[in-house]
């Protein structure tokens, strides 16, 4: 059985959170909406005289350059501004040319793996761009995330180095403008191992789910449609909400596969794993672009909750500094989990002393470091609003 993909509640509630989110919302916004074009061609023809360097600068930082310049060239052009078309049509064009040389590049190792016998999951980066979106200037990545299973680790590793990259962190691997992050976990583990406890997402059974694709023509394996959908909610919610352009990967998933999402198996993962509350935040965000969601699926909060607060920032555009961090802690099942899972964001593994009290001694310091962290990261959000 299938959940109605809308739902009154929902859209009455992407009604209130797309009025907050405004024009950036509605260029970052899934395809579809006469409704929603009509919104935007009107918000743009309201812009005052010398306000495109200034929207362009708010698209950069969320890095939905790509996207915007689809979203206008839905629109009829008259009376829009033809540097902002043009300016966003030329780093669409960049976007394109930057993705397809790193497909060459990914495809090569993923033929090498796939020569050695290596099952290899692409998540995210390139396989959004293919998957959701079909366009491959429509949004910038930085790094290949590879998810392999354990006992693989060492010979993908092996045949990263010896294609010429250096391996400047554990797993995460360089060769010139190239990035590899090599995983044997979805959410991080390695530096995070309370990620693993606290929200447990077994890797083998993500393989067994997935299905066998070809990325940039190379094979490779792709996520379940719900598992990806699961991972890209956690994701959206452990980087804060930072950069619409994570949000908006959620909601053109949501709004191009619902006829073939089943909601059942999406609630039952993510209630084996302990993320339904960061599922609902994530779907939330989402809705505030106008993806399809059933209402029964959004958090459910007191108004005057820290959860509540937290998400209406990220609704308005304007999310606290580690928001991602807040909401995991409280998602945590049992309050000796939200401790650990604290106590692991204050001093991360290979980050930290070794000892318990070394760790204590240190814990002012790396206060000192996380609020001057959290000043930077405010002081350019706001630049970009």
């Amino acid at each position: 059985m299938r959940h109605p993909a809308t739902a009154i509640e929902a859209r009455a509630r992407f009604g209130a959170a797309a009025r907050r989110s405004g024009l950036l919302a509605l260029l970052a916004a899934p395809p579809g909406s006469t409704c929603r074009d009509e919104a935007l061609r009107a918000a743009l023809l309201a812009l005052p005289p010398g306000a495109i360097p200034s929207l362009l600068e708010r698209i950069a930082f969320h890095r939905i350059d790509g996207l915007a310049c689809r979203a206008l060239d839905r629109l009829p052009q008259e009376g829009l501004d033809p540097w902002l078309r043009s300016s966003l049509r030329r780093r669409h064009q960049r976007f394109a040319a930057a993705t397809l040389a790193q497909g060459m590049a990914l495809a090569e190792l993923l033929d090498d793996l796939h020569r050695r016998g290596v099952p290899v999951v692409v998540m995210r980066g390139l396989r959004s761009v293919e998957s959701i979106y079909g366009d491959v200037g429509s949004r910038p990545f930085e790094d290949h995330d590879l998810l392999v299973l354990p006992r693989d680790l060492g010979a993908t590793r092996d045949s990263l180095l010896g294609r010429g990259f250096v391996e400047q962190a554990p797993g995460l691997l360089r060769r010139g403008g190239m990035i590899v992050d090599l995983h044997v976990d979805p959410l991080g583990a390695r530096r995070r191992p309370t990620r693993e406890a606290v929200y447990p997402i077994a890797t083998a059974p993500l393989f067994e789910r997935a299905e066998s694709v070809r990325v940039a023509g190379a094979p490779a394996l792709a996520l379940g449609l719900e598992d990806d959908l699961l991972l890209l909610a956690i994701h959206l919610v452990k980087h804060s909400f930072d950069r619409l352009i994570r949000t908006a990967d959620l909601a053109h998933l949501l709004a191009s596969r619902r006829d073939l999402l089943v909601w059942e198996a999406l609630l039952e993962r993510a209630a084996s794993s302990n993320t339904r509350r960061l599922l609902g935040w994530a779907l939330e965000a989402a809705v505030a672009l106008g993806a399809p969601v059933p209402a029964a699926l959004l958090p459910l909060v007191a108004p005057d909750s820290l959860e509540a607060v937290l998400m209406h920032r990220v609704l308005d555009q304007r999310p606290v500094p580690y928001t991602g961090e807040i909401l995991m802690v409280l998602a945590a099942p049992t309050l000796g989990a939200r401790l650990r899972f604290l106590w692991d964001a204050l001093f991360p593994a290979g980050e930290s002393a070794a000892g318990p009290w070394e760790r204590a001694a240190a814990l002012p310091r790396r206060s000192a470091e996380l609020a001057l962290q959290a000043a930077r990261q405010a002081a350019e959000r706001r630049k970009a609003r």
